[in-house]
């Protein structure tokens, strides 16, 4: 039998394969490395012809790649080198800059991330500019742990389930349900007095398993009448809730403290001060189970622990009010 050859296959070609093999796509693959999909296909091409194997199942009936045996046995030692690779290089670019530097992936749902997490996420890099914050998106309570290397992910829980914390989690916060509009809807003389509320729209958020952010069980509240009533327009997500109120669409029930920064901004204001609802639902924090612990994550914790515990505007106005 002739010898093997011990050349190793060109790199782009094996960044190639390893992207396929985990996005399951040419199409998605090209999209990330930043070339072409025919360059992709090439570059897959050439490596089975190299290697003197098929790799991936492509084609056809397949909904999306697969790898064959031989192309899972190479893909596991590709994620390895390439994972060694990228952070030799990062430490090199590290020591030559004089400082470690430190990257932290979080995951939280759309809602808490853009309207919550992002502002403070952007304070702290101000704050530590050694640590570098990516931030993924979940629904559905389900953060991918290992596919992102999720070092930190905020869920949303509640004490009657169905979803509850688990032994481990941090506390962050709870909620509290606060109707808000833009300060351009309503008059600053009318935003206590309770019958505002049948002169504007109502704006809902799609929440299973949340009797507070329902206009039913806010009606009463509000001594509104039968004949008050009128069906809401129903959004999903806080933060097209919120980004709706703003516009002056109509009145929401907001979730603090997810709206505290549309509130401080001045975006929205909140009305009838005296009338607030606790939430059923807090949020918790979540570290990846057996991840080394350095010195940026604490960092982070403590960070948000903080602003967690945080006056958020409307209740300064609560406070006032009484």
């Amino acid at each position: 039998m002739a010898d093997l050859p011990n050349r190793t296959p060109p790199l782009a070609a094996l960044r190639a394969f390893e992207a396929v093999a985990r996005l399951g796509s040419l199409s998605r693959a090209a999209a990330e490395l930043n070339v072409t999909k025919s360059a992709v296909s090439h570059q897959l091409r050439a490596l089975e012809a190299d290697l003197g194997a098929t790799l991936l199942r492509r084609g056809g009936t397949a909904r999306r790649a697969e790898p064959t045996g031989a192309g899972a046995d190479l893909l596991a030692s590709v994620q390895q080198a390439l994972t060694l690779l990228e952070t030799a290089c990062r430490n090199v670019r590290a020591t030559a800059r004089g400082k470690r530097r430190y990257t932290l992936n979080v995951s939280a749902n759309p809602s808490l991330a853009a309207l919550w997490l992002a502002p403070r996420i952007g304070r702290f890099i101000e704050l530590h500019p050694d640590i570098d914050i990516q931030v993924y998106l979940h629904a559905s309570q389900d953060p991918a742990w290992k596919s992102q290397d999720i070092d930190l992910a905020f869920l949303h829980v509640r004490a009657m389930g169905p979803h509850n914390a688990e032994p481990g989690d941090i506390p962050l916060m709870t909620e509290t349900v606060v109707p808000v509009c833009s300060p351009a809807l309503v008059a600053p003389s009318e935003r206590a007095d309770p019958r505002v509320f049948t002169r504007h729209r109502w704006l809902e958020e799609k929440h299973i398993d949340s009797p507070e952010t329902d206009w039913r069980n806010w009606s009463p509240r509000l001594g509104l009448a039968e004949a008050d009533w009128q069906e809401p327009m129903v959004l999903s997500g806080m933060s097209t809730v919120a980004a709706a109120a703003a516009a002056g669409v109509g009145i929401a029930l907001g979730r603090a403290p997810l709206i505290d920064e549309e509130l401080a901004s001045g975006r929205l204001v909140p009305l009838v001060p005296q009338l607030r609802m606790a939430g059923s639902w807090g949020y918790v924090m979540r570290i990846q189970a057996n991840r080394p612990m350095d010195a940026s994550l604490p960092a982070l914790v403590e960070f948000l622990l903080e602003e967690g515990r945080s006056t958020g505007a409307w209740q300064h106005q609560a406070g006032q009010a009484r």
